[in-house]
């Protein structure tokens, strides 16, 4: 008689499918109304970006994932927060993050408290810029942290390109993200045709936003 199956999550893999999710509510329409997409894809992403920030952490011990690391490593006690975590990997792992980033997960740990343990009230713009600027972190962290391009997990078919058409918020905060790291490549970035953004490299070739090609004597 056969064995049932195993169901196996690890954190990086925990993170990947809740950032998935995240990722095909904003991108296809066609699951729900638009405020309760946005809800839930602001839960995915907060859940996602605390795996992520936890698997760094492992990385550099696993004990470190602990509230108290004593008690490594037991499911019955606590792990680390969100804060915690990034205080840790501050003071411990030397990994630097942005005011900018810091002041939004801050937001974003507020706002998915809120839809999970209370009730929830806010705009349409406030919660696509909180949604957007965590999917952004997310993407760019899990590339510079963890080695690990997950927005790959998107481009296989149109998912990609119906999130920038999808999300503004998005396009504007991991725009500026990419174009930053250009600049600090000693790239002077190029305006994408198609999505707007000064994501494609001086020379030319694939926009890093969007994925457009565009020839340096086109932009």
């Amino acid at each position: 008689m056969s064995r049932p199956p195993h169901i196996q999550f690890d954190l990086l893999a925990n993170a990947r499918d809740s950032l998935r999710q995240a990722v095909e509510l904003l991108a296809w329409k066609d699951i729900g109304s638009d405020h309760a997409r946005l809800k839930h894809s602001i839960t995915n992403a907060a859940h996602s970006i605390e795996l992520l920030l936890k698997e760094r952490l492992r990385q550099l011990n696993p004990a470190l994932v602990w509230e108290n690391v004593d008690k490594y490593p037991s499911l019955e006690a606590r792990t680390v927060t969100v804060d915690a975590a990034i205080s840790r990997l501050k003071n411990i792992g030397g990994i630097t993050f942005s005011e900018n980033d810091e002041k939004n997960l801050r937001s974003l740990r507020t706002t998915r408290n809120a839809i999970e343990h209370y009730e929830w009230r806010t705009t349409e713009k406030e919660a696509k810029a909180i949604v957007g600027n965590a999917l952004s972190f997310a993407f760019s962290f899990a590339v510079e942290q963890l080695g690990t391009d997950l927005a790959a997990d998107f481009k296989h078919d149109d998912t990609w390109r119906s999130l920038i058409d999808e999300l503004y918020d998005f396009v504007r905060a991991h725009g500026a993200r990419l174009e930053a790291k250009l600049k600090g490549k000693g790239e002077y970035p190029s305006c994408c045709d198609a999505c707007g953004e000064l994501t494609v490299p001086m020379r030319g070739g694939s926009c890093e936003l969007c994925g457009h090609w565009q020839d340096v004597d086109d932009a």
